[in-house]
């Protein structure tokens, strides 16, 4: 069973498409716990490079990472619409309870039913990271694996301080 088919026909859904350096991603709102500033991440030794550092949000050091470079595409970064999705983990890590993900501006409320989205069957670009590539009207945005992600965070070590 597909990410969208879990969508009920009946069901709506409040989103955020979050805008990417080349794409856009859709999330529940539930998901993001807060968009802030751009702040430039602590580097950690030894570590990928999808993984851009750590930074502190609300008293809390919490690991930021790059989606495009965690799956193997180039990061483009723009300093003056740099933001920091800080996700809510799902996986029930006590660890890891937020990560940060680097957007390029401010994501965008949106209210989705089951016909307002569609998987894209043959997407041009295969993301590892990725549950789903969707159309969204005119739009294309991507459904990352956020428990895939999380994994790959708790077998760098990383933990949430």
């Amino acid at each position: 069973m597909t990410e969208l088919n879990q969508i009920k026909t009946d069901s709506v859904v409040r989103t955020q498409l979050v805008p990417l350096s080349d794409m856009q991603m859709v999330l529940p709102n539930t998901c993001i716990a807060e968009v802030i500033p751009y702040q430039q991440p602590e580097p950690v030794d030894n570590l990928p490079d999808w993984l851009l550092g750590m930074i502190n949000w609300r008293g809390v050091v919490i690991p930021v990472i790059s989606f495009e470079a965690v799956n193997g595409l180039e990061f483009h970064s723009d300093p003056k619409q740099n933001r920091i999705a800080v996700l809510n983990g799902i996986g029930g890590n006590t660890d890891l309870p937020f990560y940060g993900l680097v957007v390029q501006g401010i994501p965008r409320l949106l209210t989705l039913d089951r016909s307002s989205i569609s998987a894209i069957s043959k997407p041009d670009t295969k993301l590892p990271m990725s549950l789903e590539q969707t159309q969204i009207g005119e739009e294309t945005a991507v459904i990352p694996d956020q428990d895939k992600i999380e994994k790959m965070l708790k077998k760098q070590g990383i933990k949430v301080n």
